[in-house]
């Protein structure tokens, strides 16, 4: 059964900075959506400090080819990498720390290194609805405590549908490093193109605001029960191969598998 965040006009579930916030979602929302390749610039030269606040940091830099100013936010997490990989091995996760993130699920087929997900993003009236399709690569950094995720739009993976606008250019890196037992360093690079007429000084002025919000949301998220207690799994290359629930034998993952497979051809269905 798929999971979607309710709809409501309760505007005091969705934290925000300032009274300006909401019209500033609005706006950003049209290139918020987590997807991309490693073409985004990372690393830690020519990026400007925008904001630092409750232990979050995000910084910007201008684009050669762009008006569109990328963004590097930074957060030490509190909790266990096992458990930061849990969240991001369940694209459903999006809904709980994203911001206006309504609806995410795994396409069929493909596994924990290499699989393609869906996703929605609920717009303020007047804006369509948004929808995108990424691929999402899953690998291990220099050593088994970093691990990096690339995910890449591809608008043409999944049927488009009624009513919702398909997002297709942006680019996205994750990396995650163990920083102790209970704690993970993560790094967010992201740079997208928004389109359409939307204000460039705006756009700009998200890439500060929302990864701020999305983290400190994701802060709370890996504390959570649910994503306590995994394992990670890598390959006889030191390559990470899975992330399994506590009960770590056979027919747990297996069970896990199934569950997962079951509501992924179920949205799938229903896309």
């Amino acid at each position: 059964m798929l999971e979607s965040r309710p709809d409501t006009d309760d505007q005091s579930e969705r934290p925000m900075r300032t009274g300006f916030f909401s019209f500033l979602t609005l706006a950003f929302l049209l290139l918020m959506p987590t997807f991309g390749s490693a073409s985004v610039p990372t690393g830690e030269e020519n990026w400007n400090l925008d904001l630092k606040e409750d232990g979050i940091r995000v910084y910007t830099r201008n684009m050669d080819d762009s008006r569109i100013n990328a963004f590097r936010a930074e957060i030490v997490l509190e909790a266990p990498l096992e458990a930061v990989l849990a969240v991001m091995s369940d694209p459903r996760s999006c809904m709980e720390w994203v911001h206006q993130c309504a609806q995410a699920y795994n396409l069929s087929g493909g596994s924990f290194n290499d699989r393609y997900a869906y996703s929605i993003n609920d717009m303020p009236w007047p804006a369509s609805d948004r929808d995108y399709v990424l691929h999402i690569k899953t690998m291990t950094g220099s050593n088994r405590d970093e691990i990096v995720m690339e995910m890449e739009a591809v608008p043409d993976r999944k049927e488009k549908r009624d009513g919702y606008v398909r997002m297709e250019e942006a680019s996205t890196v994750y990396e995650f490093t163990r920083e102790g037992e209970n704690r993970t360093r993560m790094i967010w690079y992201q740079h997208a193109e928004p389109g359409g007429s939307l204000p460039v000084w705006l756009v700009n002025r998200l890439a500060t605001d929302i990864p701020y919000e999305s983290l400190k949301e994701l802060n709370r998220v890996v504390q959570e029960e649910q994503y306590q207690g995994y394992t990670i799994e890598y390959d006889q290359n030191g390559q990470i191969r899975n992330v399994v629930p506590p009960e770590s034998t056979d027919e747990a993952t297996a069970a896990e598998k199934a569950r997962r497979s079951k509501s992924d051809d179920s949205a799938d269905m229903e896309g």
